[in-house]
């Protein structure tokens, strides 16, 4: 019992230095980030078209394939009947064209029509083949445009910022809303050139969030930037959130790296 008493001390002291040690080969480091969200798209508008009906505000959930925005198509659909009426006649064509080509083919064979009016029927045919291809890609290029007059939204999210009115006349190339997803969020942080060696897709790392009285979360490190900032030697990595209340993107936080 004696004995026992006297190595307790000892097996303290020991595990003491030992822990000491394996603190001291462990480097923490720490840098400032936000929140953000994982995905998020600028809805712009590919044609010219006077908006009909917004169905959404900022700050609404939207789900997949949702109508936001309504553009008027009276006369995309009208060019569209125009090119479908094309490409009937186109084919009504194609199909008369044959049918004189076969009669000229058996009248050929009877020896009762020329080489040369062979071929002459024949390339009629072969012609009113590429005419009926070309209003196939116009019907087909005028169906796509029709459907640029409604935009959808690509995945369910929040509307953050609304750019366009009813009755506002739209441009191609011009921004209409922002939708952002908020299921999934993310921290961006910028780490110091020495600790980007010591990082990799996987790793659990601390996330503190001031804002929600510096609270601690686990995050998954998502994403490493693989080139720096030229300036601040800095480089880029992101990390996914698990869900938590009251947490947004835009918050401010600090990521804690240990290694």
């Amino acid at each position: 019992m004696k004995k026992y008493l006297l190595l307790k001390p000892l097996f303290l002291l020991l595990l003491s230095t030992s822990l000491a040690q394996s603190l001291d080969t462990q480097r923490v480091t720490t840098s400032t980030g936000v929140v953000m969200p994982n995905r998020s798209v600028t809805l712009a508008a590919k044609i010219v078209g006077r908006v009909i009906a917004i169905n959404v505000e900022e700050g609404d959930v939207v789900k997949a394939d949702d109508l936001l925005i309504d553009i008027g198509d009276a006369e995309l659909r009208a060019e569209l009947a125009g090119a479908e009426a094309r490409l009937k006649q186109e084919e009504l064509n194609q199909k008369h064209t044959k049918k004189l080509a076969e009669r000229v083919q058996s009248l050929h064979q009877q020896q009762a029509a020329s080489a040369e009016a062979l071929d002459e029927a024949n390339f009629k045919y072969a012609a009113t083949e590429e005419s009926v291809a070309s209003a196939k890609a116009y019907v087909a290029k005028a169906k796509a445009i029709l459907d640029e007059t409604k935009i959808k939204a690509p995945f369910a999210g929040i509307i953050i910022k609304k750019r366009v009115e009813k009755g506002d006349v739209t441009e191609p190339g011009e921004p209409l809303l922002v939708l952002e997803d908020h299921d999934t969020l993310k921290f961006r942080t910028s780490v110091k050139e020495q600790d980007i060696p010591h990082i990799s897709r996987g790793q659990k790392i601390t996330i503190i969030i001031d804002a929600l009285d510096d609270l601690e979360l686990e995050a998954t490190v998502s994403k490493i930037i693989p080139s720096g900032d030229l300036t601040t030697h800095e480089f880029i990595v992101e990390a996914l959130l698990p869900e938590q209340d009251k947490l947004y993107p835009g918050m401010f936080g600090k990521a804690k790296f240990i290694h």
